[in-house]
């Protein structure tokens, strides 16, 4: 973001703030951000907050505590990279308060794969060399049996070589049907209640598509949804029905930001998503998907 953009929207909110005569320790308890955070987007020392991704979430928050609409501040910036959400993922306070991100050093499944290819190439080996004892033994063992036969009994080693190949495509078809039919594991959530950020890391996802169904309950609920790379998947206010949301294979993380957030439930490959426990209206729901 814009160092002379950041300074006028602190100004801005500062001035906005003063105006209704309220304090910061008024804005944290609206918000449920801490007070650190609010004076640290006043005085545009950004450094203090745990990552950009942040930054824009609190600006509009404080911006909506005192009557200023986040759009029309934030003007035309360029949407935050989520590039560092992945780091948030691990962040937690130290006793002086402050929320510092830890560093995620997890292999990308590239270098996994890359690591696996000698163990995969002598698995692939050994079963070459099984196939080839196996047929060597077969055909030894029928010369045998017609030579004791006087030549009378005879077997197609093509036929057994079909049979085998249905059996092997049978297996193949039943572990393929196995895996397609697995269900979404989406294990026990984290929750950052300074960061307003209901969080779910799992492993190996991001190969696959995710079908996303969100439903407004009550008087309805306002829902952004966008990717890693910052692209808008969705950006509605639901009073009421459901919402379906595409999540392309190859995503490695995507989030959905709620404004308020107890009039609407999630789900993700009909999984029930726990969306917050929050007394604030506005909470995010991450997803890592390659974690």
């Amino acid at each position: 973001m814009n160092e002379t953009l950041t300074n006028q929207i602190g100004e801005q909110l500062k001035a906005a703030r003063l105006e209704k005569q309220l304090s910061l320790d008024d804005i944290q308890e609206i918000t449920k951000i801490q007070r650190r955070y609010l004076s640290a987007i006043e005085e545009n020392n950004l450094s203090v907050l745990p990552g950009d991704f942040y930054v824009r979430a609190f600006i509009r928050q404080y911006a909506l505590a005192v009557g200023l609409h986040p759009d029309e501040l934030l003007g035309e910036t360029k949407p935050i990279s989520m590039s560092r959400t992945s780091d948030l993922s691990r962040a937690h306070r130290d006793n002086d308060g402050i929320v510092r991100a830890g560093i995620d050093n997890t292999p990308t499944a590239r270098s996994r794969l890359a690591n696996s290819m000698p163990t995969i190439g002598l698995g692939l080996l050994i079963l070459v060399a099984l196939i080839v004892i196996w047929f060597v033994l077969t055909h030894i063992g029928t010369n045998s049996q017609q030579t004791s036969n006087g030549g009378n009994i005879s077997v197609s080693t093509s036929e057994v070589s079909k049979s085998s190949s249905k059996s092997s495509a049978s297996k193949s078809s039943a572990y393929s049907s196995s895996e397609e039919s697995s269900t979404l594991d989406l294990g026990t959530p984290e929750t950052n209640t300074s960061l307003q950020t209901t969080i779910y890391n799992l492993s190996n996802e991001n190969t696959k598509k995710h079908t996303v169904v969100i439903t407004a309950k009550n008087t309805g609920t306002s829902v952004k949804v966008n990717d890693a790379s910052s692209n808008i998947l969705l950006n509605e206010t639901l009073a009421s029905g459901s919402k379906t949301v595409e999540i392309p294979s190859g995503t490695t993380a995507f989030n959905l930001q709620f404004s308020n957030v107890n009039n609407a439930s999630v789900t993700v490959d009909g999984q029930n998503v726990e969306v917050s426990g929050a007394t604030t209206s506005f909470w995010n729901v991450l997803f890592n998907l390659n974690k």
